[in-house]
C-alpha cells in the first residue's frame, strides 16, 4: 500500500469560478523523493495542503475523489485522526512553508524544536535525544540556546526543517525551502534533503521552480499546469521533455537542453543520468566522440 494515494482528486476553493486541483493520480511510496514543480499558480502549494489534509479542513471548499494518507481517508473525521502518531512516536506527516520565520514558535532554538515533540507528548528523555540527533543532523548543535531570529536564511530554514525532522514524519513535504535562500544555502538545503533519503525512513515531496537542484535530489518528478498534473515519472523520462517543461512556464536545466539536442542530432544516446547529471552527459559525448 503507497505510503499517500491520491485517486481522481479535484478541489475547488470556495468563491472560486475554475477548480484549483482536477483529477489528480498519484501515489508516493516510503523512500520516494518528490520533486512538484510547475510554474506560480499551478496548484503545487494546494496539492500539498490537499496531501496532510489541510484542504479541505481548515481551508473549506469542495474536494472530491479520496485521498489516503497512511491508509487513512484524510477527509473523513477530524484532521488529528490521520496525522497522529503512529508506532507510538511518529507523526504520519510533517510540512515546512517559504517562510521559515512565519513557524517560529520558541525564543531559542532548542525551544522551538520542542514545541512538536511536546505536542506528540513524548517523554523528557525522548525529547533531549531527538533534539541532540536532529541538531547534529541539520548541523545546528552549536545555535540550540541562539534565537531564531538572529540566524542567516539558510539556518532558519535548518531550524524549520529540523522541527518538522524531530517529529520522524513518514512523508515530510518542503514547500520551496529555498526559494530565499543564496546559490551556497540552497546547495545545503540539497544535501541534507540527499542525506534524509539516504539516511531515514520517510517519504520527502520537495516543491521548487529550479529543476537544476531538484533534479540532483528527486527520485521522481511530477509537473504540474493550471491544476492539473500534466507529466509525472524519473527525472530523465520527465527533462527531456523539453517542449513540454517550457510550454508550461518551467525552464529545464541547462544539461537537460544541451543532451536532448545532442540525442536529437544522433550523436550520442540517451542513457539514464543523461537529462539530469552533467557527469553522465559529459561521458555520453565522450563516448560519441
Amino acid at each position: 500500500m503507497p505510503l499517500l494515494e491520491m485517486t481522481d482528486v479535484s478541489f475547488s476553493y470556495r468563491g472560486s469560478s475554475k477548480p484549483a486541483l482536477r483529477n489528480i493520480n498519484l501515489a508516493i511510496d516510503m523512500g520516494d523523493v518528490l520533486g512538484l514543480v510547475g510554474a506560480s499558480g499551478a496548484g503545487k502549494s494546494t496539492l500539498c495542503l490537499t496531501m496532510v489534509g489541510l484542504v479541505p479542513h481548515s481551508t473549506g471548499g469542495d474536494l472530491t475523489g479520496t485521498v489516503r494518507l497512511g491508509g487513512r481517508d484524510t477527509e473523513a473525521g477530524h484532521l488529528g485522526d490521520y496525522m497522529c502518531p503512529v508506532d507510538g512516536d511518529r507523526a504520519m506527516v510533517a510540512m515546512t512553508f517559504q517562510d521559515p520565520e512565519s513557524q517560529v514558535i520558541g525564543m531559542t532554538v532548542e525551544e522551538d524544536l520542542a514545541f512538536g515533540m511536546e505536542n506528540l507528548g513524548l517523554p523528557r528523555d525522548v525529547m533531549r535525544e531527538r533534539l541532540d540527533w536532529v541538531l547534529d543532523f541539520v548541523g545546528l548543535r552549536d545555535l540550540r540556546d541562539t534565537f531564531p531570529f538572529a540566524l542567516s536564511g539558510g539556518q532558519k530554514q535548518r531550524v524549520a526543517i529540523a522541527a518538522a525532522l524531530v517529529m520522524r514524519p513518514r512523508l515530510l513535504i518542503l514547500d520551496e525551502p529555498t526559494s530565499e535562500l543564496d546559490p551556497q544555502s540552497r546547495a545545503e538545503i540539497y544535501e541534507l534533503v540527499h542525506l534524509m533519503s539516504q539516511q531515514l525512513e520517510l517519504a520527502v515531496v520537495v516543491v521548487d521552480h529550479s529543476l537544476e537542484d531538484l533534479a540532483r535530489a528527486a527520485t521522481r518528478f511530477v509537473v504540474m499546469d493550471a491544476g492539473v498534473v500534466v507529466a509525472q515519472g524519473g527525472p530523465d523520462e520527465v527533462l527531456c521533455q523539453i517542449d513540454l517543461l517550457e510550454s508550461v512556464g518551467i525552464r529545464p536545466p541547462d544539461v537537460a537542453v544541451i543532451a536532448a539536442a545532442l540525442v536529437q542530432s544522433g550523436r550520442v544516446h540517451a542513457t539514464l543520468g543523461t537529462f539530469s547529471d552533467e557527469n553522465a552527459l559529459v561521458a555520453a559525448v565522450g563516448s560519441a566522440s
